[in-house]
């Protein structure tokens, strides 16, 4: 009886670990593998090439997602506030059946909109929305959100987004006014 219950949690363990391994497959420190996308309106988008060394955020959503609803303000805020330094966000839909291109227009949000990216999150690791990473202007992540068992809403989407903002201040050298 104790064999089967051993092999079981082991069994356990390699499935788990190997999810782990997927999750951690590009971390901050790596630099961000290419991809191209196509955008709504039929151009084609390469990263990093098309971000012409500028630091960038990579938005992995899906229409359904209550994070990304949640953190979505906060980074059209910081796309703002970043202005100066070229920052802007990819948007990378995956894992959906909504429509990604009515949701932006009609949030009226200013991210490069890339629909069908379910093979850009695989190659990235990213099992979850919202997947969020800061590449900087050298294409190093330098940031990627953790999971979080938080519920989703203004309380996690918040330290997400001072979360985004130290990772953009350190490789912008920049300080903001407050922080």
């Amino acid at each position: 009886m104790v064999r089967p219950i051993a092999c079981a949690l082991l069994s356990l363990c390699l499935v788990l670990g190997a999810g782990q391994a997927v999750a951690d497959k590009v971390v901050a420190g790596m630099t961000a593998p290419p991809f191209t996308l196509e955008t709504p309106d039929g151009v084609e988008f390469s990263f990093p090439a098309d971000r012409k060394g500028q630091a960038g955020i990579l938005l992995f959503w899906a229409t359904w997602c209550p994070y990304c609803k949640a953190v979505m303000p906060h980074l059209q805020q910081i796309v703002e506030d970043y202005s100066d330094y070229g920052v802007e966000v990819y948007a990378i839909d995956f894992k959906d059946d909504g429509d990604p291109v009515a949701m932006m227009e009609e949030l009226g949000y200013d991210f490069t909109v890339l629909p069908l990216g379910d093979l850009v999150a695989d190659e990235y690791g990213v099992l979850s929305a919202p997947g969020i990473l800061v590449v900087d202007q050298a294409g190093t992540v330098v940031y990627r959100r953790r999971p979080t068992r938080a519920p989703p809403g203004k309380a996690i989407a918040d330290v997400w987004n001072e979360e985004v903002r130290e990772a953009l201040d350190e490789t912008l050298g920049c300080k903001r006014e407050g922080g």
